[in-house]
């Protein structure tokens, strides 16, 4: 499996705090049958703001680790970029990352952004001539039980992916995700992700959750379209290809 969106870089963001709590987070993911990660570190104004060359230099010392740890899992540097009217500017200045070296970024909003808003930033950052991966799209309370409006966005353009936690089955009560849930589910029976990725943190609250989140998509959907949310679209992405 591939995972495009992960918190893996200590000490930069509400990720790990420490190089060995990146470490046990990288094993869990590999134990889970991850073998490429891309590192999506925040990028958020006025939240956070930890500056580029620490959140680089950190991935590099991860980078390194991985090397010697677990050989066979590469890491690739990215970002989630929470959209701003900044955000166009150091994405066109190169001073904020994509994904992978790639024309594909991956993009964040509140869960509260109005619709127009999403569809007019998104529109400025397709402009640019990146493309953008819309983040955990079952967060968005303008986007719920709204096939219309996501396709719409896809055939702007853009792609979305949801998180592997909000594949996993409802718990009756106490689940605050429930919602989240919910419209990942809807948006998986009308077949509108084309991205699965762990989100992960840590190993405690936020696992990377991909072994669950694949075993139920392929029970449900098929191993095809399993295969294809988890590693075939990713493959696309890292080849900077549109598919």
């Amino acid at each position: 499996m591939i995972d495009i969106h992960s918190h893996i870089v200590f000490d930069v963001d509400d990720g790990p705090k420490t190089i060995e709590d990146s470490k046990v987070l990288l094993e869990e993911s590999y134990r889970q049958g991850v073998r490429t990660v891309i590192s999506t570190s925040h990028r958020r104004k006025g939240m956070f703001e930890t500056p580029e060359d620490k959140i680089y230099q950190n991935y590099l010392a991860v980078k390194e680790m991985l090397a010697s740890h677990l050989p066979d899992m590469t890491l690739h540097y990215g970002a989630e970029i929470y959209y701003t009217r900044d955000v166009l500017e150091k994405l066109e200045a190169g001073t904020i990352p994509v994904l992978a070296d790639t024309s594909f970024a991956l993009i964040e909003f509140s869960m509260s952004t109005p619709y127009k808003e999403i569809h007019q930033a998104l529109s400025s950052v397709l402009r640019l001539g990146i493309t953008p991966v819309i983040a955990h799209i079952e967060r968005y309370h303008c986007l719920e039980k709204n096939e219309k409006r996501v396709r719409e966005l896809i055939r702007m353009g853009c792609y979305t992916q949801i998180n592997s936690s909000s594949v996993l089955k409802a718990k009756l009560f106490g689940d605050r995700y429930k919602f989240m849930k919910h419209r990942a589910r809807y948006f998986l029976d009308k077949d509108l992700v084309h991205f699965v990725a762990s989100d992960m943190h840590n190993v405690d609250k936020r696992p990377p959750y991909m072994q669950q989140a694949y075993q139920i998509i392929e029970k449900r959907y098929g191993t095809e379209r399993a295969q294809a949310l988890f590693s075939k679209h990713q493959e696309y992405l890292l080849n900077n290809e549109l598919f």
